[in-house]
């Protein structure tokens, strides 16, 4: 099966949330992120593209302030998180 191809509202939130290092396999708020983002690049209709922006917008406001109170991830934090995936993906 394919996917169709990521527009740039959906490449552009998949970025950010990145950065903000949110993933959409472990949190509900950036896995809709990017449903959204989704939506806005395949959708036809202004109203809709309208209001799924506006709930984008919300949701990555408020995953920006969630990340701005997290404590700072050092480098070992990030290689038992790659280990602790791996391990899962294995089996």
């Amino acid at each position: 099966m394919t996917t169709p191809r990521a527009g740039s509202v959906e490449r552009a939130t998949r970025a950010e949330l990145r950065k903000l290092r949110f993933s959409v396999q472990s949190d509900a708020a950036a896995a809709l992120a990017v449903s959204l983002a989704r939506h806005i690049d395949s959708t036809r209709g202004a109203v809709a593209a309208a209001a799924a922006a506006a709930q984008l917008r919300l949701i990555v406001a408020d995953l920006r302030a969630a990340a701005a109170s997290r404590p700072a991830r050092s480098r070992i934090d990030d290689i038992r998180g790659d280990e602790l995936a791996a391990r899962r993906a294995a089996g």
